[in-house]
């Protein structure tokens, strides 16, 4: 079945606008006056009569402020109950947001808002570092300190949300929804990590935590600072590309006919991986993004050794990690290569169909 970018474009002003509607028929036809069209969406019909650029553009854009300062208040409720709650118990802990939200790189009702909390009174170090000799020795381990935590957490939480859905299944984290809460979120039991590197630098962004996984029952390291201060970065040097183009990914994985397995770091760290100058555009080229994405990822489904070298964000591993990983990058390339062709069909209807013939003649068309 032909990919239709115009039901996506339905679905996914469906998600921006919150109105829960997306349009599936191919009938449909967005006008000017239409309620389905949020603000950003309406700008775009005076740039492009393609459904299939529209599309591309407008899964660039950020959620609007409303709803993410929702999100924010939110993630405040529980953070004042696990705070006076562990209190009462006599433990003095830090929250904080990771992940998508922070980034600003999250999806309307497809992003969960995912919290850390970990104890003041532990902490791991690296033993070699230069200030481990400043440290006093603790009588109890990581595992203990996650799971006596995460067990005083779910009681608090269910008692101070007692309409809540608080779900203690899952391997890392609590997960809350339904009730008073108008957001899911997850809340990450951990500990932090003092990292040699943050010994020497004494930078917030070079601490790491350290998560317990209950089913695998292991220790997991992540350094969420370190990535959210990376992407930052990248978005300063590319002006605001770098977001753009992942949630232009994040969206066209959600609309996908099939199952795309690349998680919301995995995406973060393929385009984290790409060069500046490609994701760097003016105001009014938004497309050359588009272009951009689909020559990486073209690149990386056909080097598979090359796909295999290329670091996460944070340098903790190789993006991918199984062979179900290139998979997946390929899958996504397709994706790219059809929205690109779209595009290319509705800007000029006699453009070529084998590859690269209509990538050369629409590179220009993309440039409004």
């Amino acid at each position: 079945m032909a990919t239709d970018f115009a039901s996506r474009l339905g679905r996914v002003n469906a998600r921006r606008n919150g109105t829960g509607v997306a349009v599936l028929n191919k009938s449909f036809s967005f006008g000017e006056d239409s309620p389905l069209l949020d603000s950003v969406t309406q700008g775009y019909l005076n740039k492009t009569k393609s459904k299939s650029f529209q599309y591309a553009l407008v899964s660039m854009q950020e959620v609007d402020a409303k709803y993410t300062a929702i999100s924010y208040r939110e993630a405040e409720r529980v953070a004042k109950q696990l705070d006076s709650g562990l209190l009462r118990n006599g433990k003095s802990v830090t929250v904080e947001l990771q992940g998508s939200l922070p980034l600003n790189v999250h999806l309307r009702r497809v992003s969960d808002v995912d919290m850390l909390v970990w104890p003041l009174s532990f902490f791991v170090y690296d033993s070699y570092g230069v200030a481990a000799s400043s440290y006093t020795a603790s009588t109890s381990n990581a595992v203990s300190e996650i799971s006596t935590l995460r067990s005083e957490s779910c009681t608090i939480l269910r008692s101070a949300f007692p309409a809540a859905r608080v779900d203690d299944s899952g391997a890392k984290c609590i997960r809350m929804s339904e009730g008073s809460l108008l957001r899911e979120i997850d809340v990450v039991p951990s500990v932090l990590y003092r990292t040699e590197t943050y010994q020497r630098s004494n930078s917030g962004d070079d601490r790491g935590v350290q998560i317990y996984d209950k089913k695998k029952y292991e220790l997991v390291t992540n350094f969420p600072f370190k990535v959210r201060a990376l992407i930052n970065a990248k978005e300063g040097r590319t002006g605001g590309g770098c977001k753009k183009a992942i949630r232009l990914l994040k969206n066209m994985k959600e609309d996908a006919d099939s199952i795309i397995a690349l998680s919301s770091f995995d995406i973060m760290s393929l385009v984290y991986s790409m060069q500046d100058f490609d994701l760097i555009h003016q105001s009014y080229h938004e497309g050359r993004i588009v272009a951009s994405l689909q020559n990486w990822f073209f690149a990386l489904a056909h080097n598979e050794s090359y796909l295999r070298t290329l670091d996460a964000v944070d340098g903790s591993r190789k993006i991918v990690q199984s062979a179900a990983d290139v998979v997946a990058v390929t899958q996504m390339s397709e994706e790219l290569n059809m929205l690109l062709l779209r595009i290319a069909q509705e800007l000029q209807p006699d453009v070529p169909t084998s590859y690269p013939a209509w990538r050369a003649k629409v590179e220009g068309e993309l440039l409004i």
